[in-house]
């Protein structure tokens, strides 16, 4: 049986990226124990930019090994289901060039279009995770890839 493109393509995932809120990054302690939390993210030139609390658990885990994983998936109905998964390092962003852009999209899509609170807090730190990896999934088009399997004779 052929396998069935239900990848979304590079277009359609910065849509897609762009619009969604939440990402569920894992990292690993020390021991080898997961760590899943869902955080908000702004995608921006092939980077997750994340903010997060120093001294947490999961900024823990990223100082000692930068290495994380990243979902970030939609969809009720198993017709419906899509999403990214992202593997990369994790690595402090403050002095990134883009961080300024960074805040202004976190103000339009969190804050409508208010002053991102962060710089304000103490203990608070960007994050950009640089993915090596990316697959996606869109099974909403399974119809579509069926029918261009049976065409080609798949």
């Amino acid at each position: 049986m052929t396998k069935l493109d239900l990848s979304l393509g590079e277009e359609e995932m910065q849509r897609y990226l762009d619009r969604q809120r939440t990402i569920r990054l894992a990292t690993n302690s020390p021991d080898g124990d997961p760590q899943v939390v869902p955080l908000w993210f702004v995608w921006l030139d092939g980077a997750i930019f994340l903010n997060s609390t120093l001294g947490n658990l999961t900024v823990e885990n990223i100082e000692a090994s930068n290495r994380a994983a990243g979902i970030v998936d939609d969809g009720e109905l198993y017709e419906e289901l899509r999403g990214v998964l992202l593997r990369g390092r994790v690595e402090r962003a403050e002095d990134d060039p883009r961080i300024e852009r960074v805040k202004a999209s976190w103000s339009q899509k969190y804050m409508g279009g208010g002053p991102v609170p962060y710089d304000r807090w103490r203990d608070r730190a960007w994050f950009r995770l640089t993915p090596d990896d990316i697959a996606s999934w869109d099974f909403r088009k399974i119809p579509e890839a069926k029918a261009r399997a049976r065409s080609e004779g798949g």
